[in-house]
């Protein structure tokens, strides 16, 4: 049940790691969609929403401008205006320029008269807020003085509107020429209507167009650092430019330009982000739906994936773990249904099957290849006894008749003689080496506590007449005393390729994780480079060219293997293998 349990839970977690990663993506391309597309729509659509309340506004604010024109013009086209201008009769004032009447009624603050000469005739003010008479602000006048082209190059046809800045405040003016009540001339003359566009008329503005509006007065600071009015005055600028202002409303600015073409007015709009807000809400309202139809998609999908997927599975591999413990290939799983499951288990079912057969016959190749390797043995040794007791009986009877001969016969017989002691001694040494690889195939070496000092003593005593030198050797090492055999044939070949005069070292140094290295070095003529890695094979690599070391270095290698430790050709002095050679090997600290 324990291994079933932990299927399970690996199985279920990664659906659910699935289920999850699937509604994430989801929730995120929806959150980019609801984003780049869906509000950004919304944001263009309340960008539009501000561009039109500007328009408002300025229709407004053209529309005063048109309606003082034609009151402009209906005291401009009248015969008494064009008389008045001409002798300045008091009767025109008194009976024309009542304030009352004549100011309240059209909402001006101001009339001012010229004639052709642009010469100042006549003009009166009046506060509409106080109802009271008082003098025509001098910046007034001094402004069209300043400015006498306004007035001669003003078109007998049609008058002109506007707004002049002065330090008074702003006011909206109208300029029409004075003509007889036909619309004939000559022209007499210029007339001005006034009006203050002060904070009762933006409030006025304001209501009219059901938009919050601010206009400010821009003097030359404002013209040289405000970015907003930089950036209108641009070369190509938008007539309006919109912004977010906070999160619940749009701030859209455009300028206002007196009657000489020079802004001097910033018109500020402000527009609801109503809209936009619905929007944030709907969307809202969408996430928050589907978060929760996910998480109940999730949730019937896991169900459904536990039901027909992943318990399945886990009995599957429940069953298929079983079995593998048991190792009873005649284990079968239970099949229900016609599902890719169940298709799975019927596969391995046939596996099952086919893995059974083939084990009954590789058993039964077993019995035969044991049988004939048995035989195969048997036959070998017999041969090996044999061979090697027939050759050596062979060699000793050799040996005995040489050493008779070479006593009793001519100096070059007797050459000859030595020369066949000779061979007779290496022959001697081969079938040796072949009985001592017999002897560690049949009977692998053991791993008990020796003394390495004692095993390397005894082979320095049984070999004389070459100085070898022992250097830490007083260890414990796990082996047996096949190692003997080890430093015999090491020493042997230091002796054979380096004379008596060679000179020996054995040297053990300690490594991590209970590991000795041992090292015999001789000071003789070294192991070239390319010939280090094959010295332990029986042939040359890549050659059947017989190694000139012959069976000794194998031997040596097959040894240190069975004690578990590995073993390498080196020089006694690192990148200089003229100055002799060195054969290291590792064993276990005992």
């Amino acid at each position: 049940m324990a291994i079933t349990d932990r299927t399970l839970v690996k199985i279920h977690t990664r659906t659910l790691v699935i289920i999850a990663s699937t509604v994430l993506i989801l929730i995120i391309a929806m959150l980019f969609l609801a984003q780049f597309y869906i509000l950004q729509s919304y944001v263009q659509i309340e960008q539009k929403e501000s561009f039109v309340n500007v328009k408002r506004v300025t229709s407004q604010i053209d529309f005063e401008k048109e309606k003082l024109g034609e009151s402009t013009r209906d005291w401009a086209v009248w015969d008494d205006t064009y008389a008045f201008v001409e002798d300045q009769n008091p009767a025109y004032i008194s009976s024309n320029l009542n304030y009352g009447e004549s100011f309240e009624n059209i909402r001006v603050n101001g009339v001012l008269y010229y004639n052709n000469s642009a010469d100042y005739v006549y003009g009166r003010w009046y506060d509409l807020e106080k109802k009271t008479e008082t003098d025509v602000p001098q910046g007034i006048p001094d402004y069209y003085s300043g400015h006498p082209g306004l007035l001669k190059n003003l078109s007998s046809e049609g008058g002109m509107q506007g707004f002049i800045l002065q330090p008074e405040g702003l006011y909206q003016v109208s300029m029409h020429p004075i003509l007889k009540s036909n619309g004939e001339g000559p022209r007499r003359g210029t007339i001005i209507l006034l009006r203050s566009y002060d904070g009762p008329r933006v409030t006025a503005l304001q209501d009219r167009a059901h938009i919050p509006v601010k206009m400010v007065l821009l003097d030359s600071q404002w013209l040289s650092t405000d970015p907003v009015v930089l950036q209108l005055t641009a070369p190509g600028a938008p007539d309006i430019i919109s912004r977010v202002h906070n999160s619940s409303t749009l701030l859209s600015t455009t300028l206002i330009n007196d009657i000489e073409d020079k802004p001097i007015v910033l018109l500020k709009v402000t527009t609801s982000r109503s809209v936009y807000q619905q929007a944030i809400d709907t969307v809202s309202f969408f996430l928050v739906a589907f978060l929760i139809i996910a998480v109940i998609f999730g949730a019937v999908t896991e169900l459904l994936m536990r039901r027909y997927i992943v318990n399945p599975l886990a009995d599957l591999d429940a069953a298929m773990k079983v079995i593998g413990q048991k190792r009873d290939l005649s284990e079968r799983l239970p099949v229900n249904g016609d599902d890719e499951i169940a298709s799975l288990k019927r596969s391995f079912n046939t596996m099952l099957q086919e893995l059974q057969n083939s084990q009954a016959q590789l058993t039964q190749q077993g019995v035969q290849l044991a049988e004939a390797n048995r035989k195969a043995n048997l036959y070998l040794d017999i041969y090996l006894d044999v061979l090697t007791y027939e050759i050596m009986n062979a060699f000793f009877s050799l040996n005995g008749y040489a050493d008779i001969l070479k006593d009793g016969v001519g100096e070059k017989e007797k050459g000859y003689t030595l020369r066949m002691i000779e061979i007779l001694k290496k022959s001697q040494n081969v079938i040796h080496n072949i009985e001592t690889i017999s002897a560690v195939y049949k009977h692998p070496p053991e791993q008990k506590p020796v003394n390495l000092k004692d095993l390397v003593t005894r082979e320095v005593t049984a070999t004389t007449g070459t100085t070898i030198r022992c250097m830490n050797c007083d260890v414990v090492v796990l082996a047996d005393g096949m190692l003997q055999v080890v430093f015999q044939n090491l020493f042997s070949n230091s002796i054979k390729y380096g004379g008596v005069e060679v000179i020996i070292e054995v040297s053990v140094d300690e490594q991590p994780e209970g590991i000795l290295q041992v090292s015999v070095s001789d000071t003789g003529r070294g192991i070239p480079d390319e010939m280090k890695p094959g010295i332990f094979d029986r042939f040359m690599q890549d050659s059947h060219k017989r190694s000139s070391y012959g069976l000794g270095l194998h031997i040596v290698k097959m040894l240190i293997e069975a004690y578990g430790g590995r073993i390498w050709a080196d020089d006694r002095v690192q990148g200089h293998p003229e100055q002799g050679a060195a054969i290291r090997f590792t064993l276990k600290k005992g």
